[in-house]
């Protein structure tokens, strides 16, 4: 049974550690994708319609489907970034949480507050160093 203290409060940045993965993973998401969108755009206006020699009238209708084109590319690409940026925050939660715990797990411990174990929750990532840590602590008993 999970003790109240252990459950996170709410679903938010915590750290800053954590705005910079969030911050590296929508940068790495949105560029690549406004420079799809850009050269889709481009590639249906000026390729297609300069080197094919398209008469102005094909060339009218071709706009608005090329509009239309561009229109759902970046739709799908914001859905897309939603979906990622949902996963990245919950991959960042589960290390940069337990992170800023063991950090504040060990200065209490140093300042001799605590004594004992450090414990994570299976779920958090980082458990194979607070194994080790556990482990260190015990040889320094």
């Amino acid at each position: 049974m999970k003790r109240e203290k252990e459950c996170r409060s709410c679903f938010c940045i915590a750290n800053r550690f954590q705005r910079k993965i969030l911050t590296l993973v929508f940068f790495s998401t949105v560029i690549p994708m406004i420079i799809s969108v850009v050269c889709l755009y481009y590639l249906i206006f000026n390729v297609i319609a300069g080197e094919l020699g398209i008469p102005e009238a094909i060339g009218y209708t071709l706009i608005p489907a090329a509009r239309k084109t561009a229109l759902i590319a970046i739709i799908g690409f914001l859905i897309s970034v939603f979906l990622i940026w949902i996963w990245a925050l919950r991959v960042s939660h589960k290390l940069a949480g337990p992170l800023e715990r063991l950090c504040k797990d060990l200065d209490e411990r140093v300042a001799g507050k605590k004594k004992g174990y450090i414990y994570f929750r299976k779920s958090d990532y980082l458990g194979i160093l607070v194994g080790r840590i556990n482990s260190l602590l015990d040889k320094l008993r």
